[in-house]
């Protein structure tokens, strides 16, 4: 009988940790982004590469932007998730990388700028 109520209980907590981010909130996170980075497609660059397009992109590879050594040797392909473990913590996913930019640290704004990425990306 306890496992049956067990079970409902981890799905509940599951379904509340796996709520939808938001792309609407995401581009109000973006905004921290916008000294640097352009998100308009055919925007140039700035500081930072534009990031129109950016989900699926090989890191490094955007035209119109020099990147640092670090960033153009990664090997990276920006996913979700590899996005997510770059905007948790930038220099520790790409030790040289030019981005001064400390990380988003709430896993929550993350997920809602990165829905924001993606819907840039389509």
């Amino acid at each position: 009988m306890r496992l049956p109520g067990l079970i409902a209980a981890l799905l509940v907590i599951a379904a509340g940790q796996a709520q939808a981010a938001d792309a609407a909130k995401g581009e109000a996170v973006f905004k921290r982004c916008m000294a640097c980075h352009t998100i308009a497609d055919g925007a140039p660059a700035r500081v930072g590469p534009n990031l129109h397009g950016v989900i699926g992109r090989t890191a490094g590879t955007a035209p119109g932007y020099t990147y640092s050594k670090a960033m153009a040797a990664s090997g990276l392909t920006w996913t979700p998730e590899t996005l997510d473990s770059y905007l948790t913590a930038p220099r520790n996913v790409v030790p040289g990388t030019k981005m001064s930019f400390p990380g988003v640290p709430n896993a929550a704004q993350r997920a809602d700028l990165i829905a924001y990425l993606q819907s840039q990306s389509e």
